[in-house]
């Protein structure tokens, strides 16, 4: 496993912070999936040591973006079709088979969710059930009503697209941001993703921190007594245990 030394870490400081707890615990999970909930509740002076984008969360975060802007993408059409006053260019296919990729996008989405459940904000999952929800409503409207007319028989395949992008969000938005069974808050989300690293990943992470732990201690940067605390931590609960009154919020919400 190679990643940013946590010994550079301890060399590079004069004297030892809350902070540097924070830094100490992202950098030590920094090539693991638990990094990123731990970043959610670690202070902001302490994300420089967030790995920040990857190709694989780059690709991730472009197939969200298109979920997102797919069905106001489509709406847009939809208007501009309307407002133009013309019989021609019908763009129902269109938004139909845009919104098809990103209906395909939630269901990936969703299957991650049941493979990796994680709970999420609530005014999040509402901002992306009304994103949906309204520009396909917007969309057939628009469809059922100015543009009967260019309804054929291949239309309605993709009335009945939009109609499903719809209905799982609002399926969505009623089963809410909490799994069942799984993790209720920011805290629970860095316990579960814990979990599912490896034994023998898990255990090298440990190892490197508590060897850090330790040169803290030889250099006088902590005492003993801090030390055996810290080495006496489960894993992700170092810096929540030596220094919570930094974290950027508290840990038990769903806001």
């Amino acid at each position: 496993m190679s990643g940013r030394s946590l010994t550079e870490l301890v060399d590079d400081t004069k004297g030892w912070s809350a902070v540097d707890w924070w830094r100490l615990e992202l950098r030590s999970f920094s090539l693991t999936p638990a990094q990123r909930p731990l970043a959610v509740l670690a202070p902001k002076e302490a994300m420089s040591e967030h790995r920040g984008i990857t190709f694989g969360s780059f690709i991730q975060g472009l197939a969200y973006l298109y979920a997102v802007a797919a069905p106001v993408i489509a709406a847009a059409a939809m208007l501009r079709w309307v407002l133009g006053d013309t019989a021609y260019d019908f763009p129902l296919a269109f938004a139909g088979w845009i919104t098809l990729v990103g209906l395909l996008v939630t269901g990936w989405s969703e299957i991650q969710r049941l493979r990796h459940p994680r709970a999420t904000r609530a005014a999040a999952l509402r901002t992306l059930a009304l994103i949906h929800a309204i520009p396909g409503a917007v969309t057939a409207l628009i469809a059922l009503t100015a543009g009967q007319e260019q309804l054929g028989d291949g239309a309605w395949v993709w009335l009945v697209v939009i109609a499903a992008d719809v209905v799982v969000h609002i399926a969505i938005l009623v089963r809410g941001p909490l799994p069942k069974g799984g993790p209720q808050n920011e805290r629970e989300n860095l316990e579960w993703s814990i979990r599912e690293i490896p034994p023998s990943t898990l255990a090298e992470v440990m190892e490197r921190r508590n060897a850090a732990i330790g040169l803290l201690a030889e250099r006088g940067l902590i005492d003993p007594a801090t030390a055996a605390r810290a080495l006496a931590t489960a894993p992700g609960e170092l810096a929540l245990t030596l220094a919570p009154e930094v974290q950027q919020h508290a840990p038990g919400t769903t806001r």
